[in-house]
């Protein structure tokens, strides 16, 4: 789970999670970016620390030369506080990692765009430790990576699939017709709508509408070995990231260890949080508008169910 700033921070109930990423990569004029207000940082970084839970630093998803001296700042608060990881979308800050900062460890993140296992394997060579596959490969792909490499992924399994950045925030054209301005534009629930489709926009990053969904198949995740689940919250607000955090906690907790059996309660939390719908992302090779899967009470919010 991805945190922008220190008020989500403080808003949020950690307890459901093991660690928390900080910073939001989209954009550098994002509210009170962790990434860009270091004595926040600092703070945030000491506030997962007393809650429990592990902490990583994100960083910009497609960072221009003149984000990298903040950039280094921003590591460099993040290797003083300890932090457990840092993510990296770009070679460029893979290499500053490797070169200046050798004693942290690397996430290799989704917008890095590791598709194949050649691919992810020169990244672990760079220093990768841990490499998120692109969203838009299938589950067999994934597992299949997983095999060739021994490399350890992290895994989407709820929230809304990041898709694409831009270097413009069109809803900066929006200013005066909405009576809102940067920053407050893209706090918003902002959705791309033309009939069935839809996605969600926050000014310069663009995600799926539906919530990707993988509450049933947790028990084949789990079997294929894999341990790094990630929901991405990162433009949600406190009350999604508590109650799907809680849904995916005791779920993966019974995966774990016993048969597994899916609560109505956890679809209820569920849905009432997914306001466009489901999906499954591209995991099963289908459009990552589509929800494919056997649990009746999932259907509703214009879902596809295919048993």
């Amino acid at each position: 789970m991805a945190i922008s700033n220190m008020k989500d921070l403080v808003a949020s109930d950690l307890s459901p999670y093991d660690a928390v990423y900080l910073g939001n990569l989209y954009c550098r004029d994002y509210e009170a970016n962790f990434l860009e207000k270091l004595d926040d940082l600092r703070a945030g970084i000491r506030h997962c620390r007393e809650a429990g839970c592990k902490v990583y630093l994100t960083t910009y998803a497609a960072p221009r030369n003149y984000f990298l001296p903040q950039i280094r700042k921003a590591i460099a608060v993040a290797a003083e506080e300890g932090v457990d990881a840092v993510e990296a979308h770009n070679l460029g800050v893979v290499r500053i990692l490797r070169n200046e900062f050798p004693a942290l460890s690397i996430h290799i993140g989704g917008f890095a765009n590791v598709y194949t296992d050649t691919g992810a394997l020169v990244l672990r060579d760079y220093g990768g430790t841990r490499v998120t596959p692109n969203y838009e490969l299938s589950l067999e792909e994934i597992e299949g990576m997983a095999h060739s490499t021994s490399l350890p992924l992290e895994i989407l399994v709820h929230g809304k699939m990041p898709l694409g950045i831009s270097d413009y925030c069109f809803l900066l054209e929006y200013e005066k017709a909405w009576g809102m301005q940067c920053p407050d534009l893209c706090q918003q629930d902002l959705f791309l709508r033309q009939g069935d489709w839809a996605m969600k926009s926050t000014g310069k990053g663009v995600l799926s509408g539906r919530d990707v969904c993988m509450l049933e198949y947790l028990p084949r995740l789990v079997a294929g070995g894999f341990r790094f689940f990630r929901i991405e919250a990162v433009s949600e607000d406190p009350a999604y990231r508590r109650d799907i955090g809680m849904v995916y906690r005791e779920a993966l907790e019974q995966a774990c260890s016993s048969a597994y059996e899916i609560r109505e309660a956890w679809w209820q939390k569920i849905q009432a949080h997914a306001k466009v719908g489901l999906c499954n992302g591209f995991y099963f090779g289908q459009s990552g508008q589509l929800y494919i899967g056997n649990q009746q009470s999932a259907v509703g919010n214009q879902l596809k169910v295919i048993s």
